[in-house]
């Protein structure tokens, strides 16, 4: 393995590790964002609630009955190494297509 992709992983798998932090700061407190909760303008006249744009795999980076915190980090990690294999694939495939750009010129 080239020693540039060894360091990569490693860094990616230290990050792995501790995306389960990230919970100890909302634990209990609600959303971090307010984006999930309606949005009012009493002066203009807007109330306004979103709606799911579509139905994630993972709602709220958990797995529904997983109520413990340390099945929530669990849920935490499995969303974290999803998002990780899903950018990770759509950069190769980038650098693939442009790859073969190169190729064809």
């Amino acid at each position: 393995m080239e020693s540039w992709l060894k360091k990569t992983l490693t860094v990616i798998a230290i990050f792995v590790a501790i995306v389960p932090l990230g919970i100890l700061g909302t634990w209990n407190c609600g959303d971090a964002w307010g984006e999930w909760g309606e949005v009012q303008d009493t002066a203009h006249g807007i109330n306004w609630a979103p709606q799911a744009y579509f139905g994630a795999p993972l709602p709220d980076y958990n797995v529904e009955g997983w109520d413990s915190m340390l099945m929530a980090s669990v849920g935490y990690w499995i969303s974290a190494i999803i998002g990780i294999a899903l950018t990770m694939l759509v950069i190769l495939g980038i650098v693939k297509a442009l790859e073969i750009a190169r190729e064809g010129k």
